[in-house]
């Protein structure tokens, strides 16, 4: 416990724990009587970081899985985040790809180095990024996730707007118009049956953002699906 300071752990590392201390750990009374089952564990120096969900819950409500903390003498249960100290970054399970793989919105550039992109088309700071994609597109293949966040009136129909688009050329020149101050998004009109077929397509992208734990935008995730900051690039 020396090396786990106000929830802020020392790095290490990162297997995956095998199904007998899955068991082990949901024989444990606390996690009986809190009615938790426990899904994943990952070992992380002198703690495991645990995956598990209720066990019940109210009827018509769904599992929503959460994350916390174990000690390896199994007598102190953490909840909440934590990071490593030397990179900061916070300690969670490794993003399964499959969540992403072949599900972006259109992919842009035909670079060797694949990053995947999460953004808002209405999101100032997307604009400053998708304001300098053309001048990356040799060098990176980015996949492109659109993330219309709440808060941004304009988010959806400037999406459905670039989905619109013929091609994947035709949805990125879309993007960047946008970024450029372009408001040809309002007038788009729509048949009933365009209109579902896109507002289905913006909701499983927003699906696949939650899924992929992404809070804000832009998001550039490199193909080991670790963040990176977009203005290194």
């Amino acid at each position: 416990m020396k090396k786990l300071l106000i929830a802020i752990l020392t790095t290490a590392s990162a297997l995956m724990a095998a199904d007998p201390l899955i068991t082990e750990l949901n024989a444990l009374s606390i996690i009986k009587d809190s009615k938790i089952n426990i899904l994943k564990v990952q070992d992380e120096g002198d703690v495991y970081l645990v995956n598990g969900e209720p066990s019940l819950v109210a009827i018509g409500q769904q599992k929503k899985p959460f994350d916390f903390f174990i000690t390896k003498d199994k007598k102190i249960i953490i909840m909440g985040n934590a990071l490593y100290t030397d990179s900061k970054m916070k300690v969670v399970f490794p993003l399964d790809k499959t969540i992403l793989e072949g599900k972006e919105a259109f992919s842009y550039g035909t670079g060797g180095n694949v990053m995947y992109v999460f953004l808002d088309p209405q999101c100032p700071y997307c604009k400053q990024f998708e304001k300098v994609m053309p001048t990356l597109k040799n060098k990176y293949t980015f996949k492109i996730y659109l993330f219309p966040l709440s808060f941004h009136a304009d988010a959806i129909p400037m999406s459905k707007w670039i989905l619109k688009g013929k091609d994947k050329n035709d949805m990125a020149e879309r993007l960047f118009a946008l970024a450029n101050g372009s408001d040809e998004y309002k007038t788009l009109v729509l048949s009933a049956d365009e209109e579902k077929h896109l507002t289905e397509l913006i909701n499983a992208q927003i699906e696949i953002a939650k899924d992929a734990e992404i809070r804000g935008t832009p998001t550039v995730l490199d193909s080991e699906l670790s963040k990176v900051n977009w203005p290194s690039l």
